[in-house]
């Protein structure tokens, strides 16, 4: 093989992933500060999460100590627990967080709100865990990824030409658009099915309209005994 062949396709072995790399960090920056009204519509399909929809908000803006952070909204309806009343397909549940941005530090939000079903709003502690953690899609360590490639995804939304991006523990699969406020377009647990954009636009705002009161563990495990029996 001539050199300069050799020395071509050496070139491309190794520039394709740093160059991959480089969109998936891109990705990562155009998606962390989604503007003041933007929200996202996903649909869950398999899993224990069968039939619920999530919807991804960004309802405010706040500056503590000259930082800027964002109230964003994760509201899912339709959880499988069969609490909140006769039918469990009417189970709302919202999480308000306050964080830096969608990404690195939703884990650990600086106030907390969360309405579950029929109970008023209550503030949290904040040491918990927001739904960076676990409910929302874990884009916690976005820039971590398996960069695969970009693909071209349909999902309800529309086609859209999306990052395929595998998590570095294995454990599911992402794609991923700088052209969408939260950035995402489909996800995939290795365990628990995957979630689907429906719709997206502007003009969120938070659908927690009351007053929270202080967080009231007692109260909460009331109406988890109550969906218990009418199981």
């Amino acid at each position: 093989m001539p050199r300069r062949i050799a020395a071509l396709i050496a070139v491309l072995l190794f520039a394709a992933p740093a160059a991959r790399a480089q969109d998936l960090a891109a990705v990562c920056r155009r998606i962390m500060h989604p503007p003041v009204g933007a929200w996202a519509e996903y649909g869950v399909q398999g899993g224990r999460g069968e039939g619920t929809t999530l919807r991804m908000s960004v309802v405010a803006r706040e500056t503590l100590n000259d930082t800027s952070f964002l109230w964003l909204e994760f509201a899912a309806r339709g959880m499988p627990m069969g609490l909140g009343g006769a039918a469990a397909d009417t189970l709302v549940v919202i999480n308000k967080v306050l964080v830096p941005g969608f990404g690195p530090g939703m884990g650990e939000p600086r106030q907390h709100v969360l309405k579950f079903g029929s109970l008023p709003a209550m503030t949290m502690e904040t040491g918990r865990r927001g739904p960076g953690g676990s409910g929302a899609p874990n884009m916690q360590d976005c820039g971590d990824g398996k960069v695969v490639g970009w693909e071209s995804v349909t999902v309800p939304a529309g086609t859209f030409r999306a990052l395929h991006v595998q998590d570095s523990e294995g454990k599911g699969d992402s794609w991923v658009t700088p052209d969408l406020p939260f950035g995402i377009v489909k996800a995939q647990a290795a365990d628990s099915g995957y979630m689907v954009l429906t719709k997206h636009g502007m003009g969120a705002t938070s659908q927690i309209t009351e007053t929270p009161r202080p967080y009231d563990p007692k109260l909460l495990m009331q109406l988890l005994m109550q969906g218990g029996q009418r199981q």
